[in-house]
């Protein structure tokens, strides 16, 4: 459900960004990067939500399969090195494949996490980096919705002498004083490459039927 409503929202951000008067080229770009993400950043959810599920799973199986401890009127008859029941019981024998049982399903159980513990480092740089240019281009459309509105409220009068000043200074603070333009910005490196590598990849041959 959580994975839904995020792609709600990426789709929402898409259409501003499609839809945006004078949308600036850094805009542009990290919406193509997000929308790029998308797919990727489903596929890592879905199967990091269905092995945590399936090592949950084998946690309770491990549990129900743990043996029952020894009743206590018969340990109380064991003294130190003195067995009260010196021959295998039926309920020795069930004990032993109870304890072969458990030991089965605590190694099933240690496979499943490792599984999921794998796939979790294998898509945190998807997960990280989605999140990273969700909320980048969230900021880039919070301000540009600022500055389209102190624009409407300046357009009338000659306050819009001061838009300049204006605009620096909501950037500033929308930035804490960093550049997201810069050639050197993390995101910026990692979008434009992503973009180039994914206009490189082959179109999918499609099959026309008769």
């Amino acid at each position: 459900m959580r994975a839904d409503t995020r792609v709600i929202k990426v789709w929402c951000l898409a259409l501003l960004v499609v839809s945006f008067p004078g949308c600036a080229t850094s805009l542009k770009r990290e919406g193509r990067c997000l929308a790029s993400l998308t797919p990727d950043f489903l596929h890592a959810t879905e199967e990091l939500a269905n092995l945590e599920a399936a090592w949950r799973r084998s946690l309770l199986k491990s549990e129900d399969s743990f043996p029952a401890s020894k009743p206590r009127h018969l340990a109380e008859l064991d003294g130190p090195g003195i067995s009260a029941r010196p021959f295998l019981s039926d309920s020795d024998t069930l004990k032993s494949g109870s304890t072969n049982r458990h030991k089965e399903a605590r190694h099933a159980a240690l496979e499943a996490y490792a599984r999921l513990f794998e796939a979790r480092l294998r898509h945190q740089p998807t997960l990280d980096w989605y999140g990273r240019v969700y909320d980048r281009l969230q900021t880039r459309l919070e301000e540009e919705q600022i500055l389209s509105d102190v624009q409407l409220v300046l357009l009338t009068g000659p306050g819009l002498l001061f838009y300049p000043i204006i605009r620096w200074n909501i950037h500033s603070v929308m930035w804490d004083g960093s550049d997201p333009d810069a050639d050197s910005d993390s995101i910026t490196l990692y979008c434009t490459d992503r973009l180039v590598n994914v206009a490189a990849l082959p179109e999918p041959i499609s099959v026309e039927t008769e």
